[in-house]
């Protein structure tokens, strides 16, 4: 439940005011409507509000200070806040809130996030007999990134038995490995966090990785769940033992001795961006200077002074050139295709201690400020994705596309406009969100330096002195810097992972093309669950901590049925699986994704997208709140049942 503050605030009036004049007026808007009733707000204010994320307004200077005036009378000198508020209320408020008529289905997603409504918590209200089993009911999670960190808070709280494996020496995931020169999280970090641990006190509206890695770890250690923690271990396979219904486990520990684990049920939290991909070059083995991928950054490496060649202009190439362009005497960049980005919005900014204030100390408005940014770069982009087959104009797949092609361009125009021979290779060819879109970390600025160079000939062969591309020249380098993302579509890599009749889920999903119910379980691998599994990737925008969310729940509660019901495994059946990957199929074939001519990582080497979800977030909620029995098989053991009758 969310924790509301307690009114009215002990704090002077004159301050409190101060602290609101640093805040987000649309946000104040909302907060000052949800404390004080007075709906006429959203009539006379609403309509000069600016869209969510674009963090303006046009409300008159008068309308601004009443507006704080009241808000500081009420904070300081008013009564409770209230602790109810009726879902049509808070439709209107919403609707008014995006300026669009949201659906319905909103509600009990956002009645939770604003503590008007305790979410369901499995296990909760166990009695005696279902806590015990609970206690015996072994659960492995494989990895402690945000996912795996999440379900052992959730396992924890729901009183079952687990344990995690880490391979790397500490918690926080891709925030541990990943530590290249920028390294830092290009969404929004007020959403891109737990829901129930939101964090006031955050340095920057874009933090980078060490405070986001501090941030997880925090977490792992405030929720008690490092004491599960197994860290320098690595889960090398998984066998499924059909007469008791429970997985080993074969890991290899830090001195390469290896050891089992049988647990009831395992979840692999491993997600999608743990494997560093290299492109299949010629003499990639053979250059004779340093090399490395940006997640797997060698910081032995010194690179002041040298010629350097970055291989690849997605999210980490965009933080790492201008980390280190101060340092390097030469960077050339050799670009496949272009990135959208874009203004770079609060994307420096530090986050004022007037506002840390107001999030820790106004009521709802942490809340309604995450709204604001789960709409921005969440489900109110989601319409901007899907193809309209009778729109044929080049470079955007719809009107609203093309209005958002129109704009972004702008920002190209006026950041590298008067450079033509720039232009033309920055300025993308494919749709808005084809390939995910960027926030402009000092790129384009980083690209006019005179020491840097855009290449967009691709790479023909490394040799050992450098570079060779497809036109024949030769670059000589003496470092060549790899970020070329990772092998997405090669989920649950390396592991060995064999299930029911012997089968393995390689064979099944072949090198790239993996499948799963809602993302999450298979036919065949009983009790087996995935975090940030196939198809539940967001490409446009969003948090994958809210998808970690999403999943953990619905694991958790699947959990619970199987304890509570006195079964020992679940398995989702072959319809269920069938049935959801056609629908996640046919939805993909008629978003930006899948438009031909789009080259992106999402897609496996036959062309489907394997890795992002075709739903928007809030259908998602709705999918993963409880299992539908019909989707599953479930098993008892001839030793369970010999329990029961004996019992009986």
């Amino acid at each position: 439940m969310t924790s509301i503050t307690t009114l009215p605030l002990d704090h002077d009036p004159a301050l409190v005011r101060a602290a609101l004049r640093d805040a987000d007026i649309p946000v104040l808007l909302m907060v000052v409507v949800q404390l004080t009733g007075d709906l006429s707000l959203l009539d006379s204010h609403a309509p000069l509000l600016g869209r969510p994320g674009e963090f303006s307004h046009s409300l008159p200077q008068e309308m601004v200070d009443a507006l704080l005036d009241r808000l500081t009378e009420r904070l300081t000198r008013g009564g409770p806040a209230p602790d109810h508020v009726e879902p049509s209320v808070l439709h209107r408020m919403m609707t008014a809130f995006v300026q669009e008529d949201i659906s319905e289905l909103y509600m009990p997603m956002l009645m939770e996030d604003l503590g008007f409504r305790t979410p369901p918590a499995p296990l909760a209200a166990a009695g005696a007999e279902t806590a015990e089993r609970a206690a015996g009911f072994k659960v492995l999670v494989i990895g402690a990134g945000a996912s795996g960190i999440c379900a052992g808070i959730r396992l924890k709280q729901a009183g079952i038995a687990f344990e995690i494996v880490e391979r790397n020496d500490d918690v926080g995931g891709v925030w541990h490995e990943n530590t290249y020169p920028g390294c830092g999280v290009d969404s929004a970090n007020h959403l891109y966090c737990y829901s129930f641990e939101l964090n006031h006190d955050w340095s920057r509206y874009y933090v980078k990785q060490p405070e986001l890695r501090d941030y997880l770890r925090d977490c792992a250690r405030k929720h008690g769940v490092m004491d599960h923690v197994h860290l320098n271990q690595e889960v090398q396979a998984l066998a499924f033992d059909e007469e008791g219904a429970v997985w080993h486990a074969t890991i290899r520990q830090a001195d390469g001795s290896q050891r089992r684990v049988v647990a009831n049920a395992v979840i692999s939290s491993v997600g999608q961006l743990n494997q560093p991909a290299y492109p299949p070059l010629k003499g990639l083995d053979g250059f004779a200077g340093h090399s490395m991928h940006t997640a797997r950054w060698d910081h032995g490496i010194d690179l002041r002074g040298k010629s350097v060649a970055m291989i690849g202009t997605g999210a980490s190439g965009m933080q790492v050139a201008p980390a280190i362009a101060d340092d390097v005497a030469r960077l050339t960049i050799f670009q496949r295709s272009a990135p959208w980005v874009l203004p770079r919005h609060n994307y420096h900014n530090t986050v004022t201690e007037n506002v840390k204030w107001v999030l820790a100390n106004v009521p709802f408005y942490a809340r309604w400020y995450r709204f604001m940014l789960f709409w921005a770069y969440g489900d109110g982009v989601y319409p901007l994705l899907k193809i309209d087959r009778n729109w044929h104009q080049p470079g955007s797949i719809s009107a609203r596309n093309a209005e958002i092609r129109a704009q972004w361009t702008k920002y190209v125009e006026a950041e590298v406009g008067d450079r033509p021979d720039l232009f033309a290779k920055v300025l993308p060819d494919y749709p808005p969100y084809g390939k995910r879109s960027l926030r402009d970390n000092d790129w384009y600025r980083t690209l006019r330096r005179d020491k840097v160079e855009l290449v967009n000939t691709p790479v023909a062969e490394i040799v050992p002195g450098g570079i060779i591309d497809c036109e024949g020249r030769h670059y000589p380098v003496d470092v060549i810097i790899y970020a070329t993302g990772f092998l997405a579509s090669r989920m649950l890599h390396p592991m060995d992972i064999v299930g029911k009749g012997g089968t393995r889920l390689r064979d099944i999903w072949g090198d790239d093309n993996p499948r799963a119910y809602l993302g999450i379980t298979m036919p065949g691998f009983p009790n087996l669950f995935l975090t940030y599994g196939p198809n539940t990737n967001l490409a446009h925008g969003g948090s994958i901590i809210f998808q970690a969310e999403c999943q953990v729940h619905y694991i958790t509660t699947c959990l619970a049925a199987l304890i509570e019901g006195g079964h020992d495994a679940m398995e989702c059946t072959a319809e269920a699986y069938d049935d959801y990957n056609a629908s996640v199929d046919a939805t993909l074939d008629e978003m930006v994704w899948a438009f031909e001519g789009v080259t992106n990582w999402y897609k496996n080497a036959s062309g489907r997208v394997t890795t992002n979800s075709p739903w928007s977030l809030v259908d998602y909620w709705h999918m993963t709140r409880s299992p539908d029995p019909a989707a599953y098989t479930f098993i008892r053991t001839p030793d369970t049942l010999g329990k029961e009758r004996k019992s009986a």
